[in-house]
Order: C-alpha cells, then structure tokens, then sequence
C-alpha cells in the first residue's frame, strides 16, 4: 500500500459506518403499514449517493500524493457531512411515526444534503465534472425543499437525481 492509499482508509471507514446505518433502516421496507414514500425515496436516494460517493472516493488517489495535513481535512468533509447527514435521517425509535419523523427533520436533511452536493465542487473533487449541471439542479431543490415543504419539490429533486443517473451511465459508458 502507498501513502495515498493509507489516506483513504479513514473517509472509507466514516462512509462504512454511515452506509451501515442507512442499510440498518432498510427494515422499514418489511412493514408495508410503516411506509411514507418520501422517507423511503429519501432513504433510497442518500443510499445511492453514498455508494457512488464511495466509488468515487477511489478516483481521488492521484490527488493524495502530496497532499498535507490541512488539505487532507477537506478531503474529511465531505464524508464526515454524509455521516452528519445520516445520523439525522435514520430514525432511532421503532414506534416513530415516519411521517412525522419525516416532517420534523425535512429542513437539516436537505440542507445538509445541498451542502454535501456543493462540496463536489471542491477543486480536489474534480472528478466527473461534466455532472455540473444535475449537481446546482440537486442543489436547489434541495434548498427549495428545505424552505418550503412542497411535494412537487421534492419530485423535482427526485427526477434530478434520475437524471443525474442517467447521466452517470452515459458518460461512464459512453
């Protein structure tokens, strides 16, 4: 192992944990009577994004090869944000209701989720930059969410990620 790649295991290991309790609440799709379909987008959604952001994370080791101890802390946000991100959006108590758990938190996930978005914006994250467009998209439907609790905003939000993808997939194979 190279020195780069000693420094990923810390943002893996704080993706790991995080992606165990997003799959840990996957229990909620057992109990059908449980369901709000915006948590499970949600959940399904941040899911995703975690994985890709995990996948991605590889891409970076060029760019840790003489990085220092202050630049590596940017390559910690956006990890530690995701963690952040999913510690507000997994619901601890079983008897919760997911619609008002939902509710209550709905302003910090998107935020949070819009922050998380920007921070690939970062130089040290220039991967995939071509994506630019479905990230500010994502980005203000998530702020616009977060402000006002609209459904159609949360489908807007919904579709740019559908989008983003496609996207995805056409520029990896394509």
């Amino acid at each position: 192992m190279d020195f780069a790649e000693y420094l990923l295991f810390v943002p893996l290991l704080i993706y790991g944990i995080a992606l165990s309790d997003l799959f840990s609440q996957w229990k909620v799709f057992l109990d059908r009577e449980a369901w709000y379909l915006p948590y499970l987008i949600t959940l399904i959604l941040v899911t995703e994004i975690g994985v890709q952001n995990v996948y991605n994370f590889f891409k970076l080791i060029p760019n840790l090869d003489n990085v220092n101890y202050f630049t590596y802390w940017i390559f910690l946000f956006p990890p530690l944000t995701f963690m952040i991100l999913v510690n507000v959006l997994t619901k601890t108590e079983d008897s919760a209701d997911l619609t008002f758990f939902f509710a209550a938190k709905t302003r910090t996930i998107f935020l949070l989720l819009a922050a998380f978005i920007a921070m690939h914006f970062i130089p040290q994250f220039a991967y995939e930059s071509e994506l630019w467009l479905p990230r500010v998209l994502g980005i203000v439907a998530c702020i616009i969410f977060a402000f006002w609790h609209r459904m159609i905003f949360f489908y807007v939000l919904v579709g740019v990620w559908i989008v983003a993808i496609l996207s995805h997939a056409y520029v990896v194979y394509y």
